[in-house]
């Protein structure tokens, strides 16, 4: 027992010693800060289901609308938004729409043409909008950059 003891006390001292006290330079990241990878791009997407959606991105906010399905003609603009490249044409992007209480998370694919969304819509849970959840793919055309 006092060996085992002995040599924790050892382990914790002397690996205290040695702990990692610099930040490596090569990772500077800016948490917080918003980026705009996607200003100057516009497509059209359609999900699974055949639900069809418009949307670009310009001067960090992005503006959709639907154009196939029930919501056809409905959308919304001026919406500030947040991207990171995770990738070679990956895309992680995501923005908060506060007026109608949804959240959104979007991966754009540019090499294979799909999208992937996870989308909190009417998280406040009224009974005019109640709370539910998509996690769906899309097939990305008309894809337009700078």
């Amino acid at each position: 027992m006092k060996l085992q003891l002995i040599t924790l006390i050892s382990l914790i001292t002397f690996g205290l010693g040695f702990s990692q006290t610099k930040t490596n330079d090569t990772n500077k990241f800016q948490f917080g800060e918003a980026e705009h990878h996607l200003d100057g791009y516009s497509l059209n997407f359609q999900y699974q289901d055949g639900k069809a959606i418009h949307m670009e991105f310009n001067n960090g906010e992005a503006n959709y609308e639907w154009v196939v399905g029930p919501g056809k003609g409905r959308g919304n603009s001026d919406i500030p938004y947040r991207s990171r490249k995770i990738g070679d044409n990956l895309y992680i992007v995501n923005w908060h729409e506060t007026g109608i209480k949804d959240y959104l998370t979007l991966v754009f694919d540019f090499d294979k043409m799909i999208v992937h969304s996870s989308i909190i819509i009417g998280y406040e849970n009224k009974p005019e909008r109640t709370l539910k959840t998509v996690f769906m793919t899309g097939v990305i055309d008309h894809l337009k950059t700078n």
